[in-house]
């Protein structure tokens, strides 16, 4: 798309937008048209990204102010939201494991495990990139452990396009890098909007710990699920990978010992985990997650004591995915105040009058799972269906916090097609596999994804008491 045509989708969408707002709808007030022109326009950006998907969340913040939706006050309060200081945290933390290759060192030291079977290797592979992408972002698993397949598939002269063994290690970097971050509230951007649109609209926090409780072991989950079906539909050429193991002695040799930063990294990290956990076993301060999350940011970057400066932070971090957030935050906030969320649900709910939760989680998930083609962001797909699947709970009388969840995680499925999330891309850049191999499995992997999630059901139910 060339930067006239964006210019046009912009500038076109950005009119709608008013004359929704300004032509006469029933009994709607201004604020609830202007929401809903402001709702089409963040679909049509998220869409076509005619402009770059953080400057979506500006524009929606811009939007809702001047519409009189919020104050300017509280719309750029969505910019410095605890949510974002999560993520901050998370990016900083992704930082400082990148600059001492420990990130590399963890998945390595994961996969020299596995011995020389093919099988073993990618699901090796993929174990270590999905407890990579649940402390960093997934986007920077996939980059960090895709040249490490690469070397793998040079040792059997993995032929691009035609070697079943390529499609699925490459394939499967990409998945495993999407799942893990449904573990840990830090791994990916639709678990921290999720967990504010569930305290917004229950008052119930879910805490690090009690998210990990189902999180990790839902990742873990899928992550094996993924692997026996790349296996079942590639069979891979070669049962064994000789030399394998002597890539991963090699690379890890190369990073050698542990000097003192990278030890007085790895112990924040330790620190950091421990101090997001404490509020579940020991009650700390109401917010506990999110001064924590500022606690771990000054300790990376004090002097004295931390291993990043402040010019590496500026430089390496990820500042766009905050906006995207904020964005995403006031569009459902946005929504629910004006109480066009609650209209939406209402009418879905009708529909789904006496059907069971099951039925209803499942169809929540399945929608959200397959719309991640559609908006092609999972964060935007999150921001989108989290907070009209928790207004449709509640209209149904249902346990509204398990529904949001259900939402938050499918929006994570973006399984089908390379350009659904960076992992994807970076996997497919590779060469090893096409588009209709990949979706191939994808749909699939998203019915099976979805119908694992509600068996999770009665656990999640359970944690949230």
């Amino acid at each position: 798309m060339n930067d006239k045509l964006k210019l046009f989708i912009a500038v076109a969408t950005l009119s709608v937008v008013g004359i929704i707002a300004y032509i006469p709808l029933g009994d709607f007030t201004l604020q609830q048209k202007a929401m809903i022109g402001i709702s089409i326009l963040a679909i049509v950006y998220w869409v076509t990204e005619c402009v770059p998907i953080p400057v979506t969340g500006i524009v929606i913040i811009l939007l809702e102010v001047v519409f009189g939706v919020f104050p300017l006050a509280r719309g750029l309060s969505y910019i410095a939201s605890d949510v974002n200081m999560l993520i901050l945290a998370g990016l900083v933390i992704s930082i400082a494991l990148s600059k001492y290759q420990l990130d590399r060192l963890l998945s390595l030291k994961i996969l020299s495990f596995m011995g020389e079977n093919t099988d073993k290797i990618v699901l090796g592979m993929m174990l270590a990139t999905a407890l990579l992408s649940m402390w960093i972002p997934n986007t920077a698993a996939a980059a960090i452990m895709a040249p490490v397949a690469v070397g793998m598939l040079e040792l059997i002269r993995a032929e691009k396009g035609k070697s079943n063994a390529g499609k699925i290690m490459m394939i499967g970097v990409a998945y495993a890098a999407t799942i893990g971050g449904i573990g840990t509230p830090v791994g990916t951007p639709p678990v921290p909007i999720t967990i504010r649109n569930v305290k917004d609209a229950t008052g119930y926090e879910i805490t690090f710990a009690k998210w990990m409780a189902w999180g990790v072991p839902i990742a873990l989950v899928l992550t094996i699920i993924a692997w026996k079906l790349l296996t079942l539909y590639y069979p891979p050429e070669v049962k064994s990978i000789p030399g394998g193991r002597s890539i991963v002695e090699g690379e890890l040799a190369k990073i050698g010992k542990l000097n003192k930063q990278q030890k007085t990294t790895l112990a924040i990290f330790g620190v950091a985990v421990v101090l997001w956990l404490m509020d579940s076993f020991y009650p700390v301060l109401p917010n506990w997650t999110y001064i924590a999350s500022l606690i771990i940011i000054i300790l990376y970057l004090m002097p004295g004591v931390g291993t990043l400066s402040w010019d590496e932070v500026s430089r390496e971090a990820d500042w766009g995915v905050l906006f995207l957030v904020a964005g995403g935050l006031a569009l459902g906030g946005g929504l629910r105040e004006t109480g066009i969320v609650k209209m939406l649900a209402d009418s879905i709910a009708t529909g789904l009058t006496g059907a069971s939760p099951y039925l209803v989680n499942i169809v929540i998930a399945l929608v959200a799972g397959f719309s991640v083609t559609v908006f092609c962001s999972i964060t935007a797909t999150s921001s989108a269906f989290v907070p009209i699947a928790i207004a449709i709970a509640s209209s149904l009388g249902m346990d509204a916090r398990f529904t949001g969840i259900v939402a938050g995680i499918a929006s994570c499925f973006a399984f089908l097609l390379p350009a659904n999330t960076p992992p994807n891309a970076i996997a497919y850049s590779y060469g090893y596999f096409k588009n209709y191999e990949m979706a191939k499995v994808g749909f699939v992997l998203t019915l099976l994804s979805s119908i694992v999630l509600i068996a999770f059901m009665p656990v999640i139910t359970l944690l949230t008491g």
